[in-house]
Protein backbone atom coordinates (compact mmCIF):
# COMPACT_ATOMS: atom_id res chain seq x y z
CA UNK A 1 0.00 0.00 0.00
CA UNK A 2 3.14 2.27 0.02
CA UNK A 3 5.37 3.11 -2.69
CA UNK A 4 8.03 0.52 -4.09
CA UNK A 5 11.25 2.41 -5.90
CA UNK A 6 13.62 1.08 -7.59
CA UNK A 7 16.76 2.22 -8.47
CA UNK A 8 18.35 4.35 -11.52
CA UNK A 9 20.70 7.53 -11.71
CA UNK A 10 16.73 8.98 -10.63
CA UNK A 11 14.75 6.32 -8.60
CA UNK A 12 11.90 5.00 -10.58
CA UNK A 13 9.04 4.06 -8.65
CA UNK A 14 5.27 3.10 -9.29
CA UNK A 15 2.67 3.58 -7.06
CA UNK A 16 1.86 6.11 -4.31
CA UNK A 17 -0.86 4.98 -1.90
CA UNK A 18 -3.23 2.31 -3.35
CA UNK A 19 -6.68 2.65 -2.05
CA UNK A 20 -9.55 0.05 -2.07
CA UNK A 21 -10.65 1.42 -4.81
CA UNK A 22 -7.81 2.04 -7.29
CA UNK A 23 -5.34 5.04 -7.99
CA UNK A 24 -6.50 9.14 -8.54
CA UNK A 25 -4.49 10.30 -11.09
CA UNK A 26 -5.75 13.71 -10.63
CA UNK A 27 -4.53 15.01 -14.50
CA UNK A 28 -6.57 17.32 -15.58
CA UNK A 29 -6.19 20.02 -18.34
CA UNK A 30 -4.13 19.72 -21.33
CA UNK A 31 -0.70 20.20 -18.99
CA UNK A 32 -1.19 18.98 -15.60
CA UNK A 33 2.02 19.89 -13.77
CA UNK A 34 2.66 22.90 -16.38
CA UNK A 35 3.12 25.02 -13.10
CA UNK A 36 6.40 23.66 -12.41
CA UNK A 37 9.55 25.85 -13.84
CA UNK A 38 12.83 24.32 -14.79
CA UNK A 39 14.60 25.95 -12.93
CA UNK A 40 13.13 25.06 -9.50
CA UNK A 41 12.90 21.39 -8.98
CA UNK A 42 10.19 21.23 -6.43
CA UNK A 43 8.78 17.83 -4.64
CA UNK A 44 8.51 16.07 -1.58
CA UNK A 45 10.57 14.13 0.60
CA UNK A 46 9.93 10.31 0.84
CA UNK A 47 13.18 8.89 2.47
CA UNK A 48 15.77 10.46 4.78
CA UNK A 49 19.18 8.52 4.88
CA UNK A 50 19.68 6.42 8.21
CA UNK A 51 22.96 8.13 8.27
CA UNK A 52 21.48 11.39 7.50
CA UNK A 53 24.00 12.34 4.68
CA UNK A 54 21.11 11.63 2.12
CA UNK A 55 17.69 12.67 1.23
CA UNK A 56 15.23 11.36 -1.32
CA UNK A 57 12.97 13.60 -3.03
CA UNK A 58 10.24 12.30 -4.94
CA UNK A 59 10.32 14.97 -8.18
CA UNK A 60 7.34 12.94 -10.00
CA UNK A 61 5.06 15.95 -11.18
CA UNK A 62 8.26 18.19 -11.72
CA UNK A 63 9.78 15.64 -13.85
CA UNK A 64 6.12 15.60 -15.90
CA UNK A 65 6.12 19.47 -16.12
CA UNK A 66 5.63 18.82 -19.75
CA UNK A 67 3.96 16.17 -19.98
CA UNK A 68 0.41 16.59 -22.06
CA UNK A 69 -2.38 14.56 -19.78
CA UNK A 70 -4.83 13.38 -19.50
CA UNK A 71 -3.88 9.91 -19.89
CA UNK A 72 -0.43 10.82 -18.59
CA UNK A 73 1.33 7.14 -17.36
CA UNK A 74 1.43 6.90 -13.63
CA UNK A 75 5.39 6.27 -13.47
CA UNK A 76 6.90 8.04 -10.83
CA UNK A 77 10.61 9.88 -10.41
CA UNK A 78 12.52 10.71 -7.16
CA UNK A 79 16.17 12.06 -7.05
CA UNK A 80 18.49 11.19 -3.96
CA UNK A 81 20.30 14.05 -2.57
CA UNK A 82 23.77 13.67 -1.33
CA UNK A 83 24.69 15.72 1.49
CA UNK A 84 28.36 17.49 2.06
CA UNK A 85 29.45 20.13 4.63
CA UNK A 86 28.56 22.74 1.38
CA UNK A 87 24.85 22.12 1.17
CA UNK A 88 22.99 24.15 2.98
CA UNK A 89 19.81 23.94 3.99
CA UNK A 90 17.31 26.38 5.02
CA UNK A 91 13.59 27.61 5.65
CA UNK A 92 11.89 29.68 3.09
CA UNK A 93 12.13 32.55 5.05
CA UNK A 94 15.98 32.08 4.78
CA UNK A 95 16.27 30.78 8.56
CA UNK A 96 19.03 28.12 8.89
CA UNK A 97 17.74 24.77 9.00
CA UNK A 98 19.25 21.27 9.74
CA UNK A 99 18.87 17.67 8.19
CA UNK A 100 16.82 16.96 11.87
CA UNK A 101 14.37 19.84 10.76
CA UNK A 102 14.04 17.26 7.41
CA UNK A 103 10.62 15.26 7.30
CA UNK A 104 9.07 12.88 5.44
CA UNK A 105 6.40 14.54 2.97
CA UNK A 106 8.22 18.02 3.59
CA UNK A 107 7.79 19.87 0.72
CA UNK A 108 11.09 21.18 -0.55
CA UNK A 109 12.93 23.18 -3.54
CA UNK A 110 16.75 21.56 -4.19
CA UNK A 111 19.22 23.66 -6.09
CA UNK A 112 20.64 23.21 -8.76
CA UNK A 113 17.53 21.52 -10.40
CA UNK A 114 18.73 17.78 -11.74
CA UNK A 115 20.09 18.45 -15.58
CA UNK A 116 21.91 15.50 -17.95
CA UNK A 117 24.94 16.40 -15.75
CA UNK A 118 22.88 14.58 -13.00
CA UNK A 119 25.70 14.12 -9.99
CA UNK A 120 23.09 14.17 -7.08
CA UNK A 121 25.35 17.28 -4.75
CA UNK A 122 22.98 19.91 -4.17
CA UNK A 123 23.91 23.35 -3.16
CA UNK A 124 21.45 23.83 -1.40
CA UNK A 125 17.76 22.27 0.08
CA UNK A 126 14.93 24.67 0.81
CA UNK A 127 11.86 23.77 3.36
CA UNK A 128 8.87 25.19 1.70
CA UNK A 129 5.76 25.81 3.33
CA UNK A 130 2.80 23.91 2.76
CA UNK A 131 -0.82 24.38 2.53
CA UNK A 132 -3.18 22.71 4.09
CA UNK A 133 -4.39 20.65 0.87
CA UNK A 134 -0.65 19.60 0.96
CA UNK A 135 -0.47 18.52 4.28
CA UNK A 136 -3.50 16.61 4.17
CA UNK A 137 -3.58 15.54 0.36
CA UNK A 138 -3.61 11.41 1.74
CA UNK A 139 -6.46 12.50 3.40
CA UNK A 140 -8.85 14.63 1.55
CA UNK A 141 -10.74 12.78 -0.80
CA UNK A 142 -9.82 13.70 -4.88
CA UNK A 143 -13.51 12.87 -5.90
CA UNK A 144 -16.97 13.83 -5.49
CA UNK A 145 -17.45 11.59 -2.71
CA UNK A 146 -15.46 11.04 0.93
CA UNK A 147 -12.24 9.22 1.83
CA UNK A 148 -12.06 6.49 4.63
CA UNK A 149 -8.82 6.49 6.14
CA UNK A 150 -7.95 4.06 8.52
CA UNK A 151 -4.68 5.01 10.58
CA UNK A 152 -2.83 2.90 12.12
CA UNK A 153 0.47 2.05 13.98
CA UNK A 154 3.82 0.50 12.97
CA UNK A 155 3.47 -3.62 14.10
CA UNK A 156 0.00 -3.12 14.90
CA UNK A 157 -2.49 -5.55 13.65
CA UNK A 158 -5.87 -4.52 12.53
CA UNK A 159 -8.87 -6.43 13.53
CA UNK A 160 -10.43 -7.74 10.80
CA UNK A 161 -13.58 -5.75 10.64
CA UNK A 162 -10.94 -2.65 9.54
CA UNK A 163 -9.43 -4.59 7.00
CA UNK A 164 -11.11 -5.55 3.38
CA UNK A 165 -14.53 -6.06 4.65
CA UNK A 166 -14.98 -2.48 5.90
CA UNK A 167 -14.92 -0.94 2.67
CA UNK A 168 -16.66 -4.00 1.33
CA UNK A 169 -19.77 -3.15 4.17
CA UNK A 170 -19.15 1.12 2.78
CA UNK A 171 -20.06 -0.33 -0.62
CA UNK A 172 -23.06 -1.85 0.82
CA UNK A 173 -24.48 0.89 3.22
CA UNK A 174 -23.73 3.77 0.39
CA UNK A 175 -25.27 1.64 -2.51
CA UNK A 176 -28.07 3.16 -4.29
CA UNK A 177 -27.99 6.53 -2.45
CA UNK A 178 -25.84 8.60 -4.77
CA UNK A 179 -22.83 8.76 -2.19
CA UNK A 180 -19.78 7.38 -3.33
CA UNK A 181 -16.53 6.37 -0.88
CA UNK A 182 -12.77 5.12 -1.40
CA UNK A 183 -10.53 3.66 1.16
CA UNK A 184 -7.10 4.04 2.25
CA UNK A 185 -4.91 2.45 5.20
CA UNK A 186 -2.10 4.75 6.41
CA UNK A 187 0.74 4.52 8.67
CA UNK A 188 1.16 6.55 11.37
CA UNK A 189 4.62 8.09 11.45
CA UNK A 190 6.02 10.36 14.10
CA UNK A 191 8.51 11.68 11.72
CA UNK A 192 6.05 12.64 9.38
CA UNK A 193 5.83 16.34 8.51
CA UNK A 194 2.63 16.51 10.41
CA UNK A 195 2.19 14.31 13.31
CA UNK A 196 -1.60 13.27 12.85
CA UNK A 197 -1.94 12.21 16.36
CA UNK A 198 -1.45 15.64 17.89
CA UNK A 199 -3.40 18.01 14.87
CA UNK A 200 -6.59 15.15 14.77
CA UNK A 201 -6.18 14.49 18.40
CA UNK A 202 -6.43 11.01 18.05
CA UNK A 203 -6.46 9.13 21.88
CA UNK A 204 -5.16 5.69 20.30
CA UNK A 205 -4.85 3.62 17.00
CA UNK A 206 -6.72 2.62 14.85
CA UNK A 207 -8.27 5.70 14.01
CA UNK A 208 -11.13 5.79 11.20
CA UNK A 209 -11.46 9.40 9.70
CA UNK A 210 -13.93 10.26 7.22
CA UNK A 211 -12.82 13.23 4.94
CA UNK A 212 -14.69 14.84 2.07
CA UNK A 213 -12.38 17.03 -0.73
CA UNK A 214 -11.98 20.04 2.20
CA UNK A 215 -12.37 19.06 5.55
CA UNK A 216 -12.06 15.94 8.40
CA UNK A 217 -16.23 14.79 9.01
CA UNK A 218 -16.33 12.20 11.21
CA UNK A 219 -13.41 10.43 13.33
CA UNK A 220 -13.95 6.95 15.15
CA UNK A 221 -12.27 4.22 16.74
CA UNK A 222 -14.99 1.38 15.72
CA UNK A 223 -16.11 0.53 12.48
CA UNK A 224 -20.16 0.67 14.30
CA UNK A 225 -19.69 4.16 14.95
CA UNK A 226 -18.20 4.33 11.14
CA UNK A 227 -21.34 2.77 9.68
CA UNK A 228 -23.82 4.78 11.25
CA UNK A 229 -22.40 7.68 10.66
CA UNK A 230 -22.79 6.63 6.84
CA UNK A 231 -26.23 5.45 7.11
CA UNK A 232 -27.33 9.09 8.67
CA UNK A 233 -25.39 10.26 5.31
CA UNK A 234 -28.41 8.56 3.57
CA UNK A 235 -31.39 10.60 5.77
Amino acid sequence: MLQKTFHLVILLFIGVIVSACGINTGANGEYPYGHYEDDRMIGTVSEIGEDRTSIIVDISEWEKRDRKGPSMTDEGYSYIANLSEETRITYEDGTEAHIDDVKKGQKVLVNPPRGTGFEGHPDEIILLEMSYEEKYSRFLSHMDGVNIVVMYENGEKLPMEMQDPLYENVSNILEGTGHSAVAAWIEYDKNYVVDYKEELDLDRFPAILVYDQKELLFKAYNVDDLYRFLENMNE
